[in-house]
C-alpha cells in the first residue's frame, strides 16, 4: 500500500517508517524537514522514502502530497496534545487539518481514503459506562475534540481509526529494517481498554473510579515498536476491523 507519513520524525513517526518498509508498504514521508529526517535515518532506509516538505498545518499541501504520491492511506502523528486541561498545543489545527485534507482527497479519489490517527487512552470509555476515562482523569483532553471531528464526519467520507495507547517507550534507538522486536504483539479492543481489571474500588463515591484508572493506567505502556507494527500490520488490507472506531492496546505478553 501507498501511504503518506505525516510526522516521520517524530518518536512513534521513525519507528513506522521501518515497519511500512518491513510489511512492504511504499511510503511518502510529510515532513517540516528532509534534512531532519534525513539525519533521523540510514540511508539505506531514507533512500526508499518519497520525502515531500511542508507545514501539518496546510491542508492544502497534504491533499496535494497524497494525490501527487496516488496514496491509498494517511499516517498522522505529528502534533503533541497538551497535558493539563486547561493547556493548548497546535494538535488541534494540525488535526484539523489532515483530516480536511484526507476528507477532500476521497471526493477527488471518488473513495474514502484509510486513515489512522494518535490520541490517547484517556478517550476510551470506562468499561460498563458512557464515560471516558479522561472524565475521571482529566488530562490531554484535546484528543476528545479531534474525536470529536471524526464522528462528525459525513458517513464514508473518511475511513479512519484512532489508535489510543498509554505511556509508549522505545525498545531501542536503532532504525533496522526489517524491524526487530523483543516484545509481544499487542491486543487490542475497540472503544473500551483491553483486559481491563476492575475491582470494587470504583464503587467508593466520588473518586472510587478515578482511582481504579489510575490503579489500571501503568498496566497499558506499550512500546513505540509494538504500536507502529500494529498500524503497518492492519495496513495490509484495506478492509480494517477498527475503522470508525478508537482503539485500546496492551502487550499481550505482559
Amino acid at each position: 500500500m501507498k501511504v503518506l507519513l505525516i510526522g516521520a520524525t517524530g518518536n512513534l513517526g521513525l519507528r513506522l517508517v521501518a515497519a511500512l518498509l518491513t510489511h512492504n508498504h511504499s511510503i511518502t514521508a510529510f515532513v517540516r524537514s528532509s534534512a531532519k529526517l534525513s539525519s533521523l535515518l540510514p540511508a539505506s532506509i531514507y533512500s526508499h522514502l518519497e520525502v515531500i516538505q511542508g507545514v501539518a498545518t496546510d491542508s492544502a499541501s497534504i491533499k496535494k502530497a497524497i494525490l501527487d504520491s496516488n496514496c491509498d492511506a494517511v499516517v498522522n502523528t505529528a502534533g503533541l496534545a497538551a497535558l493539563p486541561p486547561w493547556g493548548r498545543s497546535d494538535l488541534p489545527a494540525i488535526f484539523r487539518a489532515v483530516v480536511e485534507a484526507v476528507r477532500e482527497a476521497g471526493v477527488e479519489r471518488e473513495r474514502p481514503l484509510r486513515a489512522w490517527f494518535l490520541a490517547g487512552l484517556g478517550v476510551l470509555y470506562f468499561p460498563g459506562s458512557e464515560k471516558m476515562l479522561s472524565d475521571y482523569v482529566p488530562i490531554y483532553l484535546e484528543h476528545r475534540q479531534n474525536l470529536q471531528l471524526l464522528k462528525s464526519l459525513p458517513q464514508d467520507s473518511v475511513d479512519w481509526s484512532m489508535l489510543c495507547p498509554s505511556t509508549m517507550t522505545p525498545e531501542s534507538s536503532d532504525v533496522t529494517v526489517p524491524t526487530k522486536t523483543s516484545q509481544g504483539k499487542l491486543v487490542a479492543n475497540a472503544a473500551t481498554p483491553p483486559a481491563w481489571q476492575d475491582s470494587w474500588i470504583k464503587h467508593i463515591p466520588l473518586i472510587g473510579k478515578t482511582i481504579l484508572c489510575a490503579m489500571n493506567a501503568g498496566r497499558y505502556e506499550t512500546t513505540l515498536e509494538q504500536n507502529a507494527e500494529f498500524i503497518a500490520s492492519d495496513l495490509e488490507s484495506l478492509e480494517s476491523r477498527w475503522s470508525g472506531t478508537t482503539v485500546g492496546v496492551i502487550d499481550g505478553s505482559k
